[in-house]
Formats: C-alpha cells, sequence, structure tokens
C-alpha cells in the first residue's frame, strides 16, 4: 500500500496537477490579456483598504483574506519546497517557479472571483461559505454536484493529512533537533494553540494569520535582504546562474532540462497552490459586494508567494554556493588536501604535487580548492593514487558519500572506491556519471576545462553492508585513462547530503551564524502553525458542504486531535494519501474555473468599466 500510495502521489504531481496548472494559468493570462498586471495597482489599494466598506456582505477585510489565504501557502514550500527544487533540479528551476508563479496570479484571480460570486451567506449568522464545491455546484448547476461533493471529500482528507499532520510533524522535529524539545510538548503545545484559535472560526483565524503571517514573512525577507546586501557584487552572478541554467541544466548535480523545468513548475504549484482552488475557501469569507474584487486582491498571493519568499531563500542558497554537488556538505575534519609538497616523494610515475601551473577557479559563486597545491597528472600511462584512509562515519551515523575537486583537461579518470581490505565496493569514470555498482552513485563528473567537483553517494544498502563488515574507512583510487592525460584534483572529504529545510538552515548560517538554526527552525513553527489553522477552515468549510453542521463539529475534533498526533509520528501512508487527495482537488477544479471563464471575462469588463467611470466609491484615503 505504501509503494502504491508513494507511485500514485508521485503521478498525480507530476503528471495531471504540474500539466492542468500549467495549462490553466497561461489560459487565463492570454484570455483576460495579463489581468495579473493589469489589475496589480487596484489590487494594492484594495489590500490597503481603501474600498473597505463594513456594511458590504462578508466576515473579514480584503487584508485579513489575503493574510489567512497567504498563511496556508507560505510555510514549508517557500523554506524546504525551493531548496528542494534547487537540489534536485538545480539553480535554474527557480525561473521555472518565478514564471509558473506568474501565471499562477491569472488562475488565483479566477478561482476567486468564482469563489467569492458563488459564496453562501447565512442570513441568521452573517457566516460565509465559499469555494470550489459552491461554484462547481452552483455555477455549473446542481447535475455537477457529484463532483462538488467529490471535490470537497478530496479536501476534508487532504487538509488532515499533508496539511495538518504533516505540518505538526515537521514543526516537532526542528524544535527537537535543535532546541530539544520533546515531540509531545510540541504536539500538546499544538494541540491547545489549534484548537484555540480554530474554535474561534475564520474571524480568529484571519487575525491570527494576519499578526503571524506578516511578521514572519517580513522578518525572513529582512534576513535575506541583509544577506543580498552583504553580497551585492555577485548578485548579477546569481541571476546569470539561475537564468543560464535554466535553459541549460549545468548547475543541477546531474540534472537535465527537461528536469529542471519540472522540478520548478511542480515546486511552484505546490508552493502556491493555484489550480488547486483551496484559497478561494478563505478569500470567499471577504466583506465584499464585487466578487471580482477579490480576485484581483488574491492574484497578489502567488506572486508574495512564489515570486518574492522563495527568491527570498533561493538567492540566499545560490550565494552560499549550496546548489549542484555543493549541496552535499563536506565534513572538515575528514577533509584530504595536498598543501604539503613533501607528498610528491611517494607518488606513481606520473602524479606529483605541485601549485605551478594550476587552473585557476573560475565558478562564480563557489570555491573547489583548499589551498594552493593541487594533486596532478600528466602523462599517457595508466597509473593509481591511493588516498590516506578516509573515516566513514561520525560516531554511528554513516557519511553519505564523499566528494572531491577536480579539473579535466584532456582524458578520463576511472575512480575505484575499496575497503580497508581492498575490496573493491564501486568505481566509475569521470564524465559518464554512472557507477558499476548500483550501491554507488556518481554526480557533477561530467565538466571539462574548469574546476567543479563529483560526488560519489553511498546507498543504503551499501552502509548496511559497511556495517556488517565493520568497516571504518574507504580508500580512493584514481586511474587515469584515454592516451594523453592532464588533470588535477584537489579537496577530497566525507559529506553529509542535505535538503529541504536543513539545507535552508546551512545557507543562511553560511552568512549570519545562528540565525538558520534559530530563526528558520522557528519560521517553520510558526508557518506550520499559521498553514495547520488556515486548512482546518478549509476541511471545515468543506465537511459542512457534504455532512451539514454535525459533520463540521466532528470534522473539528478529528483535526484538533491529529495535529497531536503528527507531532509525534510519522505516517508516510497518511501523508502520502492526503499529498494525493490534494493533487486529486486539480482535476475538478480546473474543469470547473475552465468552463466558468466566459463568467469571469464578462464580469472583469463589467468592473473596470464602472471603476474607469469613478461609479465605484473610494471608501479611505486616496486610492489607486
Amino acid at each position: 500500500m505504501a509503494d502504491v500510495l508513494a507511485w500514485l502521489v508521485g503521478f498525480i504531481w507530476n503528471y495531471p496537477v504540474v500539466i492542468l496548472c500549467l495549462f490553466c494559468g497561461l489560459f487565463f493570462t492570454l484570455r483576460l490579456a495579463f489581468i495579473q498586471l493589469r489589475c496589480l495597482p487596484h489590487a494594492l489599494s484594495l489590500v490597503l483598504g481603501h474600498y473597505d466598506n463594513p456594511n458590504e456582505k462578508g466576515q473579514i477585510t480584503h487584508f485579513q483574506a489575503l493574510t489567512a489565504a497567504l498563511s496556508g501557502t507560505i510555510g514549508l514550500g517557500n523554506i524546504a519546497g525551493v531548496s528542494i527544487a534547487i537540489a534536485m533540479g538545480g539553480p535554474g528551476s527557480v525561473l521555472w517557479m518565478w514564471i509558473v508563479g506568474m501565471l499562477g496570479m491569472a488562475t488565483k484571480y479566477v478561482e476567486c472571483t468564482l469563489g467569492t460570486h458563488y459564496r453562501e451567506v447565512n442570513a441568521d449568522t452573517g457566516v460565509v461559505r465559499g469555494g470550489p464545491m459552491y461554484y462547481i455546484e452552483k455555477g455549473l448547476g446542481r447535475s455537477w454536484r457529484p463532483m462538488a461533493v467529490l471535490y470537497a471529500v478530496f479536501m476534508m482528507l487532504g487538509a488532515l493529512g499533508a496539511a495538518n499532520m504533516f505540518q505538526s510533524n515537521q514543526a516537532a522535529s526542528a524544535l527537537y533537533e535543535f532546541f530539544s524539545i520533546p515531540p509531545i510538548v510540541t504536539g500538546t503545545m499544538l494541540l491547545f494553540l489549534v484548537g484555540g484559535v480554530l474554535l474561534g472560526g475564520i474571524k480568529r483565524i484571519a487575525w491570527v494569520a494576519s499578526k503571524i503571517v506578516p511578521f514572519m514573512c517580513g522578518a525572513y525577507l529582512l534576513a535575506a535582504f541583509v544577506i543580498s546586501l552583504m553580497n551585492l557584487s555577485l548578485l548579477p552572478n546569481v541571476l546569470s546562474i539561475i537564468v543560464t541554467d535554466a535553459f541549460t541544466g549545468m548547475a543541477a548535480a546531474g540534472g537535465v532540462v527537461g528536469f529542471v523545468i519540472k522540478q520548478g513548475v511542480k515546486r511552484a504549484v505546490f508552493s502556491n497552490e493555484a489550480g488547486i482552488g483551496s484559497a478561494s475557501v478563505a478569500h470567499a469569507a471577504v466583506k465584499t459586494d464585487y466578487p471580482i474584487r477579490e480576485g484581483i486582491v488574491a492574484s497578489l498571493g502567488p506572486m508574495i508567494d512564489t515570486v518574492i519568499v522563495c527568491s527570498a531563500t533561493a538567492f540566499v542558497i545560490i550565494l552560499s554556493g549550496h546548489y549542484g554537488t555543493q549541496m552535499y556538505q563536506g565534513i572538515e575534519t575528514s577533509e584530504q588536501s595536498f598543501e604539503s609538497p613533501a607528498l610528491a616523494s611517494s607518488l606513481p610515475t606520473g602524479w606529483t604535487v605541485t601549485n605551478h601551473g594550476v587552473p585557476d577557479d573560475t565558478d562564480q559563486l563557489r570555491s573547489f580548492r583548499s589551498g594552493d597545491y593541487v594533486l596532478t597528472y600528466s602523462g599517457d600511462q595508466s597509473s593509481s593514487y591511493t588516498t590516506l584512509p578516509l573515516s566513514l562515519k561520525e560516531g554511528t551515523r554513516f557519511y553519505d558519500g564523499l566528494r572531491f575537486s577536480y579539473f579535466r583537461k584532456t582524458g578520463d579518470l576511472l575512480i575505484r572506491v575499496k575497503t580497508e581490505s581492498s575490496e573493491v565496493l564501486g568505481e566509475a569514470v569521470l564524465g559518464v556519471d554512472q557507477s558499476s555498482n548500483p550501491l554507488l552513485e556518481l554526480k557533477g563528473g561530467g565538466v571539462t576545462e574548469q574546476w567543479a567537483s563529483a560526488v560519489l553517494l553511498f546507498s543504503k544498502d551499501l552502509k548496511q553492508q559497511l556495517s556488517e563488515m565493520g568497516q571504518e574507512a574507504v580508500f580512493l583510487e584514481m586511474i587515469p585513462m584515454g592516451g594523453e592525460v592532464t588533470l588535477y584534483v584537489d579537496r577530497l572529504h566525507m559529506i553529509r547530503a542535505l535538503s529541504g529545510v536543513a539545507l535552508t538552515q546551512a545557507s543562511f548560517d553560511r552568512f549570519l551564524p545562528g540565525f538558520g538554526s534559530i530563526f528558520i527552525t522557528l519560521a517553520v513553527f510558526l508557518f506550520a502553525f499559521s498553514t495547520i489553522i488556515t486548512w482546518s477552515y478549509y476541511g471545515v468549510t468543506a465537511s459542512q458542504f457534504v455532512f451539514g453542521e454535525m459533520g463540521v463539529k466532528v470534522y473539528r475534533l478529528i483535526y484538533i486531535v491529529m495535529v497531536f498526533f503528527g507531532a509525534l509520528q510519522t505516517l508516510d501512508v497518511v501523508v502520502n494519501f492526503s499529498d494525493a487527495m490534494l493533487g486529486l482537488m486539480v482535476i475538478p477544479n480546473s474543469i470547473a474555473i475552465l468552463i466558468l471563464s466566459p463568467r469571469v471575462a464578462k464580469w472583469t469588463i463589467d468592473y473596470f468599466s464602472l471603476l474607469k467611470q469613478g461609479k465605484i466609491a473610494r471608501t479611505k484615503g486616496a486610492g489607486i
């Protein structure tokens, strides 16, 4: 079951979700004549409250609706998701995230306009309910109710796992790793915090979100801005790397262009949720008599989430040089450099240690050499050089592999990893990027005529094998191949693989020591909390649509309890199932918004016509 669900999640998020969201974003951008750019000044005016009217129907302001929706999207996707995209697809994936983010603004505009137009307002209580399930049924007709119910069920189940248990688990893990706070304490704390906010409904959720999201976003962006100022001269290089890698894949750790694009699109969709339809549930509660107005405000969401906040993470990671093979962090205590020229007397024919004629490091942001002296080979005969022993583990934990820097001018280099007893664990050739042994994986070996680094990753099976053999060290043999060979080698050491939150933390710590491990951990907790409370409202709204008020009470209780259990253990099956449900939400939502888009186009023309004629009054300030 676990394997099937993992495959299902991968398939849904790699194909239907990416294709549908990309198509909808492009279609709405063209159909509405780049509405995301045309309405931007008016969107800012609305958020600033220039058109707020307390007498209009709804429960929260435009600003509160935006921050409530953002609290459901800004979080691990911005902190961990961006680093995963860079780790897997290279810096070029950031450009595709920007493109999808801009296209997603048009999709959000349509979704939230429809969500507000077809919402239901309780005449007695004033409580507002809206979202895709409402515009599917009311916009397309009663015969479409089965699809609306299906969407609501997907939302209920998705909220429980991916937006609840997964978030609380990540918050608990971060606090335990960096502050040694037991998961049960985090779980208990979240239980009471979420319960207290959730019982207050959308007004309390919006109030809390309007405090947490702007503060945390502001602090996070300020830290990234400070780091950017510290490295102002390197920013053009960062942009150059992003654009170049987007179309070449050269900076990725073994990536290719197609994979770079897919990672950027996938992570952008996962981050801003444009196409999923979830944000329209929060935006539907806004105080307004003009539904198109909330679509305008909602269009800011993907820009803030994907273009601004994700860029902050991306810039810091790229400035730190933690991309490609350099995302694997070298363990300083295991580093083998060649600063002692005395080593030359013990080397085989053709090998030497020198500081003469060594090519310069030309990479814009990364350093591949330890000092002046490097190991070099120049000749036409096969020979080998075996390093000093490299420790395999720190304490009881095995390292994830080994990394070395190289400059390959001519010829090839066979890399062979051996045990202390000379047993060959595997071998690979630089330039081929594959190993003769499935227990080893080579990345980054295809570069020529410039300094780069290559990584040999140990599989879980290999670590288990080494543990059973009682191995404490490995040796590296380097054998020149291909006739006339000229190459240089330096900085060989064991590594740990970093991705997700850990890579973001390490990147911030590179410039602001302690910031990554302290602030980022706090940000993970608060963003996880804000995501949990916002998605609780989404789930409650969906349960009310399907089961009525009794269903709301039961679902709310289950949701609060799941926060606690999610902090205690990672339930891969539950989270994978929930991720699948979130992905499946895209299908009925995309069908509905595409069919209903002509209505949105007409409402858009009507609203901006009234605005231009001055028939829509401003209630505060000068407005835009």
